[in-house]
This record gives structure tokens, sequence and C-alpha cells, in this order.
């Protein structure tokens, strides 16, 4: 959404295309407090609903924090950030140029090897980083 709200701003779409080489959102999430985090069960289906592959589904493995006096019973210490990177290849360019929606350009940058913010929250979730609740609470449906 970055092009649209520069081209809502009155930047010619050619400018836009000449000049933006990426883009970078971020989100923060709460971070799993390593003392008192613990597996959680989680069915397969519930982890492909969120946005797993299928095939990665049946190896996650999920955490939550239970509280302690680390974490002020929360469950959670600290925070790390999700974010997505999105660099303006040719084919960006020019569908910048063409002047077309934002669904489509993340169409186009996720085909050359974009993670979005939910792909990069759900790997911190496989890797017991963050939960699910905190990584959908900041990012959209793929």
């Amino acid at each position: 959404s970055t092009v649209t709200r520069l081209q809502d701003m009155g930047i010619p779409p050619f400018l836009i295309s000449s000049s933006l080489l990426l883009v970078i959102a971020q989100r923060l999430v709460r971070r799993i407090c390593l003392e008192c985090r613990e597996a959680v069960q989680v069915p397969v289906s519930a982890l492909i609903d969120v946005g797993f592959r299928p095939e990665e589904a049946e190896g996650v493995r999920v955490y939550t924090g239970k509280g302690c006096a680390n974490c002020a019973n929360t469950g959670y210490k600290g925070r790390i950030s999700v974010h997505e990177i999105m660099w303006v290849i040719p084919e960006l360019q020019e569908a910048i140029v063409r002047q077309r929606p934002a669904n489509e350009l993340k169409e186009i940058a996720v085909k050359a090897g974009m993670r979005t913010l939910r792909q990069t929250g759900l790997r911190k979730v496989a890797n017991g980083l963050t939960t699910i609740d905190e990584v959908l609470r900041v990012t959209f449906a793929d």
C-alpha cells in the first residue's frame, strides 16, 4: 500500500517507479518468555488455517508463555520485529507505472520471493519466539 499512498500524495507513478528501491513494513510482537515457555498442542488444521503450508504444519512446534516472576506473569518478555521487504524489481516498476492496484503489486513481489508480514511472523512462531495470537494481532491474512 506504500505505492498507493505515494500516488495519493500526488507523486507521479513514473517518479515512484524510478526512485523507489525497496519498501519495508515492520510490526512489533511480544517475545515469549524463555524462562516459562512451554510447548502447546495445536491441531494441524488450525496451523493451516492461520497460514502455514500443509507440509510444514506437520512439524511445527508451538509455544506459549506460562507466566513467571521473570515476565511478571504475562508469558512475554521483550519484543521482536516482524517485517516484510519488497524489492522494487523491473516487473514491479512496470506495474507501478501502469498504476496497478496494491494487491497486484503484492502478488508480483511474492512471486519474486518476498515474504509477507504474516509469513515472517509465522516463521517466528515456528522458531518458538512468539505466539500465533501475537502474529494474528499485528498482521493481515495473505
